[in-house]
């Protein structure tokens, strides 16, 4: 089934009256907008008609196609014309509903014994893998939460070192508060590789831990998909990415989706604190073929206390280099 609407506004300069909404494939019916119900359009309103056809099999093979448009009278009884009258034609596809591809796990622990926790993710639509291992055997205190979707606009997160701590949507969030000690130690590795192979920026972060003692509070996310609803709609979104260049606040502007919500792709970041006893260390890695290697480790053995930030971020709009020779001597 599809659902069409259609908006009719008077953009003259005289009410207008006798509205008739006309589809070359099924028959709008009136459901809204005449305010003070004198069966006048005037020039403040828009009128809702509503329409719903059913998908037939012959449909399936070729393009659903039809033509709608609407007619009036002006105060002296005449036709308007063309220029008088504006009607928008908006189609819904009813049945089922768009799959965001989402995954959520979140757990709140506390106890002695055996710890064994293991969760990864890869997605090549949006160029991710993520992996989050911890096992060993001790007294712990946990809570964490693991989200992914695969559209950045259903996952919505504050973080403190992206768009000033407001919220901002992602496609993977990832929050651990850790408490824990034990004579064997808790071991754990995390990683977020962003591949180039699928598109995405080629970045690699990851972290990794062998401690006998540790208090944790860490946030990771990544963000690689654009707006899928952006604030003014799909032609104007793609018709500022081709114009905004390096303006900045254009593309902070242009990157919100229809709930103003900041999208700041593409993104990938760490923010950890954390005490411990044992070694802890991270390694972030981004590489681009023949013109970007970038490497930074760090490794720490003892007694640490730790607070860390890592964050790769590439501009979403395309760079557009300039030729070696401008101009007539060229």
């Amino acid at each position: 089934m599809i659902t069409y609407y259609y908006n009719v506004s008077n953009i003259g300069n005289v009410n207008l009256t006798d509205i008739t909404v006309i589809d070359d494939r099924v028959i709008p019916i009136y459901i809204s907008g005449d305010l003070n119900n004198d069966s006048w359009l005037n020039l403040s309103e828009i009128w809702l008609y509503k329409a719903v056809y059913k998908v037939t099999k012959s449909d399936l093979n070729a393009d659903i196609i039809n033509i709608a448009n609407a007619t009036a009278k002006d105060p002296c009884g005449n036709p308007v014309e063309d220029g008088d009258i504006e009607l928008v034609k908006t189609a819904v596809r009813d049945g089922e509903p768009i799959q965001y591809g989402q995954f959520c796990e979140a757990h709140k622990i506390s106890g002695t014994g055996l710890v064994d926790i293991d969760t990864a993710v890869k997605d090549k639509k949006i160029a991710l893998e993520y992996s989050n291992v911890m096992n060993g055997e001790g007294d712990i205190e946990i809570e964490q939460e693991q989200a992914y979707s695969e559209i950045a606009d259903k996952l919505k997160r504050n973080i403190d070192s992206v768009n000033g701590g407001n919220e901002s949507t992602l496609n993977l969030y990832e929050s651990t508060k850790m408490l824990y000690s034990g004579e064997i130690p808790l071991q754990g590795e995390k990683r977020l590789h962003s591949k180039a192979l699928y598109g995405g920026m080629g970045s690699e972060l990851r972290e990794a831990f062998s401690v006998r003692q540790m208090e944790a509070d860490e946030v990771s996310f990544f963000v690689q998909t654009m707006p899928y609803e952006p604030y003014n709609g799909w032609k104007d979104f793609q018709k500022g990415l081709e114009e905004v260049g390096r303006d900045t606040k254009k593309m902070d502007a242009l990157m919100r989706t229809r709930e103003n919500i900041n999208n700041s792709a593409y993104l990938m970041g760490l923010e950890n604190s954390n005490v411990f006893n044992g070694t802890w260390g991270t390694e972030a890695i981004w590489h681009k073929i023949l013109y970007k290697d970038i490497n930074a480790r760090e490794m720490f053995t003892g007694d640490f206390e730790v607070k860390k930030q890592i964050k790769f971020h590439e501009y979403p709009a395309e760079d557009r280099k300039e030729k070696g020779c401008i101009g007539i001597d060229c």
